[in-house]
């Protein structure tokens, strides 16, 4: 007698659940993105934009200070220095572009908030360092509307060009020296960061008397800028390049817009 065999039971083939991709929120939040170079540099660009197109129809002959000392040191390149300078500035903000995109950092939202935080802090550079220097002017002080073109143009670039070379330079390069020294030392990096404020301080300060075309010296205002030199370099430190830009050039439209109005 054969035995039957048994047809295997068809197993029920069940659709398969689709996994869904979970993707990751950019890490960070808005006090480390807006410290980030890649955003500093895409929150910068409508200054820049903004300096170099009024500069261009408003004051073609003119430039900042800082722009002019660093178009100098491009003599070497011949007539083209100015056109390498784009150039490279455009590069570094395609390649911040690309790496801000990578990192899904919201850095259109971010550029907003930097700007007016830059607001705020330019509208209080000038009464934070009146203050510490006890500078007051004895003067009354009356609103007066529009800038000059000079005053326009000479507010965005000093905000752009002199916190670059002050501040993104100069403070940079002493902040990366005191580093190594008071590694090589065995001793607390403070003293040493106080001290690469302080002289980037002092050479802003000193940067506006020395020169062809600059201001006479008078030791009240040396004094002030100096203080005004701490501040921006403390704002640099805690909140990066971009708000030092805003409220450096912040500040001086502020100044140009309360001069007492000329009789």
């Amino acid at each position: 007698m054969s035995r039957r065999r048994r047809r295997p039971k068809r197993e029920e083939v069940r659709p398969k659940k689709e996994s869904r991709k979970v993707v990751d929120a950019p890490v960070g939040g808005y006090f480390r993105w807006s410290r980030a170079p890649e955003v500093a540099m895409l929150a910068v660009l409508p200054v820049w934009i903004a300096y170099e197109a009024l500069r261009l129809y408003l004051t073609p002959n003119e430039r900042n200070g800082a722009e002019a000392l660093v178009l100098s040191a491009l003599r070497f390149l011949g007539p083209h220095g100015l056109d390498v300078l784009r150039v490279a500035l455009g590069i570094t903000f395609l390649v911040s572009i690309v790496f801000t995109l990578r990192q899904r950092i919201p850095w259109l939202q971010v550029a907003f908030v930097v700007a007016l935080e830059g607001v705020l802090y330019g509208l209080l550079l000038g009464p934070v360092s009146q203050a510490l220097t006890f500078f007051w002017l004895d003067r009354g002080v009356l609103l007066s509307w529009p800038w000059t073109a000079s005053e326009l143009t000479g507010s965005l670039g000093a905000g752009i060009f002199e916190e670059a070379l002050f501040r993104l330079g100069i403070l940079s390069v002493l902040l990366l020296l005191a580093g190594r020294a008071t590694r090589s030392l065995g001793v607390s990096r403070t003293p040493g960061v106080a001290l690469a404020v302080l002289i980037s301080a002092l050479t802003f300060s000193g940067f506006h008397h020395f020169g062809a075309g600059a201001e006479p010296f008078d030791s009240l205002v040396f004094l002030f800028r100096a203080m005004a030199g701490l501040v921006l370099g403390a704002l640099f430190l805690a909140r990066g390049f971009a708000v030092v830009v805003y409220t450096h050039a912040v500040y001086d439209l502020y100044f140009y817009a309360t001069q007492p109005a000329a009789n």
